[in-house]
């Protein structure tokens, strides 16, 4: 990544700290990261097939000042620690779906792998779920952020990405090994959700998040998933005005993703939903709290 490249993605994150290839600096460039460039997956449902090579991600996020999925951003990210001599590698999880409570068939989540300290960490700056912010060991030790606990539990040659919250069980992320994957293996992802002839979900599925000081906020058509001090509060979100509430937290400051992702709520969600009766007003919808 030529200097001046290496500068404007630095001034793109907020990052004026220094640049040596220890862990202060790898957390320091992780927060910085979650805390500028939204996780967002608005190219799918507007027929666009997105770049995930280094480049093109640079010139999507950097340049045009817009965020990414994680094969996107995760990559970016990689390719940032790498030209600062940190030791990464690109590995493929699988997200673990709570209403199916299994994992899926394919590894669709990218992360990355850093060696550093005589140790291995798991990176992840680009999830729609809550996850550590910071590097996680990949020798079991708990990490603790805003009021949750991080772990990354092995099995065998499988490793499991863990959270737990005040209800104090753990509850799996996703599951990973430590087989390198790079751009075919995501190529090959990005086509397969992106064909029309798979059926895949990701066309018609709005879906975005965003760090916060106490947890996550994230968008998934109707739905919001708020997690703060170790709960999970879901709502439903029935009306244009909540829709652009939630992407107003999500893309704080970036306007022009809150717009866009404004046009495909109301194209996936808002035409789909009946006019409420005389004398009733459909708002957020009810709170309901799950206790992670």
């Amino acid at each position: 990544m030529a200097d001046l490249d290496l500068t404007a993605y630095l001034a793109r994150i907020g990052y004026e700290g220094p640049l040596e290839p220890t862990m202060k600096v790898l957390r320091a460039l992780c927060w910085a990261h979650v805390r500028s460039v939204p996780f967002e997956l608005l190219d799918g449902p507007d027929g666009i097939k997105p770049a995930i090579d280094a480049g093109g991600v640079f010139e999507k996020v950097v340049t045009r000042r817009q965020g990414g999925a994680c094969m996107e951003v995760n990559n970016l990210f990689a390719a940032l620690l790498a030209t600062l001599g940190y030791d990464v590698t690109t590995l493929a999880s699988r997200p673990w779906l709570p209403q199916d409570r299994t994992y899926t068939d394919t590894g669709d989540h990218m992360v990355l792998l850093v060696r550093l300290d005589h140790a291995r960490w798991l990176v992840d700056v680009a999830y729609s779920q809550l996850t550590a912010v910071g590097p996680v060991g990949l020798d079991g030790a708990v990490r603790h952020e805003r009021g949750w606990d991080f772990r990354v539990h092995q099995e065998g040659a499988e490793f499991t990405a863990q959270r737990r919250g005040t209800s104090g069980r753990w509850a799996p992320i996703h599951r990973f090994t430590l087989d390198p994957r790079g751009a075919r293996h995501f190529g090959e992802i990005l086509d397969l959700y992106l064909n029309p002839e798979n059926d895949s979900p990701i066309p018609r599925t709005l879906m975005c998040s965003r760090v916060t000081s106490e947890g996550k906020v994230t968008l998934v058509n109707d739905l919001l998933i708020e997690t703060a001090h170790g709960t999970e509060r879901s709502s439903k979100v029935e009306t244009p005005a909540a829709c652009r509430a939630a992407l107003a937290t999500v893309f704080e400051g970036h306007p022009q993703l809150a717009e866009r992702g404004a046009r495909i709520w109301q194209r996936l969600v808002g035409d789909r939903i009946p006019a409420a009766p005389p004398g009733e007003h459909p708002g957020a919808g009810n709170h309901e709290e799950i206790r992670v």
